[in-house]
């Protein structure tokens, strides 16, 4: 039985500005590329004979110029490798064909042999010795076998129609169409997460991003091997190739007694290739006061990437372990007659810390951070 396997990725995102990573932003866009070459090399280590690209392969139209030469070093190198093996890419929502745009460029100098991009003008590429066309649609409705081909693949940059989240989407498809197309697989891209759909006969999947691109995604980066046999039948088989991973932490303030305490439990987690969301809940002790950027700066060195979001809040009828004097009663009871008709999140909040570091200062302890 003739079987075609194929690595499948999409949302690449090579170049990526990365400003909510911060400092680490230049090692986040190494770590893009690494991840792309990762699953280049995957064809390679799993015999796959074909490579497809479902788009937003770079996040600009005019990515950095030392980004193109590794890209077109490694796709030509995977081309004309022994086995050679064909690359076939599509243009994206990040990086479509346009005047000055990289993929311009590299249609006026000529692809490498074995690397074919799809386009409007060129929507379908067909290679003969693998008995496969690729075609690509910004309409599903435009997919059609090719009746000569044994396999045909599909390949959209868009998304699922889904009521309430796709309206802003400039490409959206359905199930239906998507189950019209007589295709033996369509290859997804622009969404950052593994989605796969059964449409009728035919399977469609979004492969995720091979690394992570953006700090609330909480799927570690990945490709597809995906194998079409001459049956019809569709296996999906998933493939690490991103380092970077997401982790959550809530933690409860009633639980602490000082930042340091805080601190010392973050630490616990500190892992240089861990992407760490904290969130601070609960209700705060009194004596509890907080330095949000200095605790960052204590644990930010020990991970990729840290954000903390302070939720907790004080307790505003909490009973005192010793009775308050006059001026720290007053004080408290003016703070929270502002805190209950403050107009904003953000007033509150600032009541909040106020209370807590007033409170402290006026006991005489120590504001720890």
């Amino acid at each position: 039985m003739a079987r075609l396997r194929l690595v499948h990725t999409a949302d690449v995102h090579l170049g990526r500005s990365g400003e909510a990573f911060g400092t680490a932003a230049a090692e986040h866009r190494r770590r893009l590329l690494d991840a792309f070459e990762r699953c280049v090399a995957c064809c390679t280590e799993h015999s796959a004979q074909l490579l497809v690209i479902a788009g937003d392969l770079f996040d600009s139209p005019q990515p950095p110029e030392s980004t193109a030469q590794r890209v077109w070093a490694a796709l030509s190198g995977l081309a004309s490798g022994s086995p050679p093996v064909p690359v076939v890419l599509a243009p994206g929502t990040h990086d479509p064909i346009q005047p000055g745009s990289i993929y311009e460029r590299w249609l006026a100098e000529g692809l490498p042999e074995g690397v074919h991009l799809l386009s409007a003008e060129q929507p379908t590429i067909r290679l003969p010795h693998l008995d496969v066309a690729i075609t690509f649609a910004e309409d599903a409705r435009d997919l059609r076998p090719d009746p000569e081909a044994r396999f045909n693949i599909g390949v959209i940059h868009g998304t699922m129609e889904m009521p309430g989240l796709s309206d802003d989407e400039k490409v959206i498809f359905t199930e239906d169409q998507l189950a019209a197309s007589g295709m033996s697989y369509v290859a997804l891209g622009h969404w950052h997460s593994f989605h796969e759909y059964c449409c009728g006969d035919v399977r469609a999947a979004y492969p995720g991003s091979p690394e992570i691109v953006a700090l609330e995604q909480a799927t570690r980066g990945q490709a597809l091997v995906v194998d079409l046999d001459e049956d019809g039948s569709v296996s999906l088989s998933k493939v690490t190739t991103g380092a970077l991973r997401y982790f959550e932490q809530e933690l409860d303030l009633a639980d602490f007694r000082s930042g340091e305490e805080i601190v010392q439990k973050l630490l616990d987690f500190a892992d240089p290739d861990t992407i760490l969301n904290v969130r601070l809940t609960g209700i705060a002790p009194a004596e509890l006061v907080l330095d949000s950027d200095e605790m960052l700066d204590r644990v930010e060195g020990q991970f990729f990437r840290v954000r903390l979001a302070d939720d907790s809040h004080p307790d505003w009828d909490e009973t005192e372990p010793e009775p308050l004097g006059l001026v720290p009663q007053r004080f408290k009871q003016l703070l929270k007659q502002r805190f209950e008709a403050a107009a904003s999140d953000e007033e509150r909040q600032a009541i909040e810390q106020a209370r807590s570091l007033g409170l402290a200062l006026l006991a005489g302890r120590e504001v720890l951070p």
